[in-house]
């Protein structure tokens, strides 16, 4: 898989975390999320929905829509 994909989507969250505003709620949560995907992503995994909530269809994985590019 293509390293420079995944580094293209660190760096947009990492963007994406660092323009929030920090004392705001929604704003925490998004980012909270974007910090888990950035996990993933440097481990050379794609998130997936599974990772942020109970999937009630089982172990089934969910990649992330926003990541489809990720997914052959």
């Amino acid at each position: 898989m293509d390293n420079t994909l995944f580094e293209n989507h660190i760096v947009r969250l990492e963007n994406n975390v660092a323009e929030r505003q920090a004392d705001n709620p929604f704003d925490s949560e998004l980012s909270r999320v974007d910090l888990k995907n950035i996990a993933s992503l440097r481990e050379g995994r794609v998130p997936l929905y599974n990772d942020h909530l109970d999937c009630l269809l089982g172990d089934e994985e969910y990649p992330m829509h926003e990541f489809s590019d990720l997914v052959s």
